[in-house]
């Protein structure tokens, strides 16, 4: 990667994917990270195709928040245009988490949102985490009015499930993002299990 000034944030995108992989949120070659570049309209985006385990400087990009490449060799991931317009349009977001978390993906599949099943999930997930069906594997532009709307009319809301799609979580930071995809994933895992216990 030639711009070596942002290497601590590649370095802490692939910390964070190395984890997710280890942790079996997102296997294969799917899913997406990213970061925003502070001070440009610019962003760190996993290319397409590359799975966790493999998120370095050799598989990272720079694009503009359109996805056009600025810097790398690989196409950016096929949500670059969605991290890119909630870059644009969503204060704080410095950074977007997104993967097929195996219970936060069946949760999505018969909910409407997040059921809390922890006072502390409620507390750092800001109340409300809603499911979007956008009916594909790729969250189409026609789709994002919807999603920046929720965070426009939720200020402080940091995530959001994708019905068959997995979730999506943004903070400051990529260590914020993957903490609260962490805290998703816990929290649809609890409620599952609640749910099957219920008289």
């Amino acid at each position: 990667m030639k711009y070596s000034e942002y290497m601590k944030m590649v370095e802490d995108m692939r910390q964070a994917a190395s984890k997710f992989y280890a942790l079996r949120y997102q296997m294969s070659n799917g899913g997406n990270l990213s970061v925003r570049i502070p001070g440009k309209d610019w962003m760190l985006v996993k290319g397409t195709d590359v799975a966790f385990d493999e998120v370095g400087p050799d598989t990272v990009v720079i694009t503009d928040f359109d996805g056009n490449i600025i810097q790398g060799e690989l196409r950016p991931s096929k949500e670059a245009l969605l991290h890119g317009a909630i870059y644009k349009e969503v204060a704080g977001a410095g950074a977007i988490m997104h993967c097929h978390s195996p219970y936060a993906t069946a949760w999505a599949a018969g909910h409407r949102e997040l059921q809390f099943a922890t006072h502390h999930s409620e507390m750092k997930l800001k109340g409300v985490v809603p499911v979007f069906d956008t009916h594909s594997y790729a969250v189409p532009k026609e789709y994002f009015p919807q999603i920046i709307k929720f965070f426009k009319d939720n200020p402080g809301a940091n995530a959001f499930l994708l019905k068959g799609h997995g979730q999506v979580t943004v903070g400051k930071n990529m260590r914020e993002a993957a903490y609260l995809a962490e805290l998703v994933e816990e929290t649809a895992q609890i409620s599952v299990f609640s749910q099957s216990h219920v008289d």
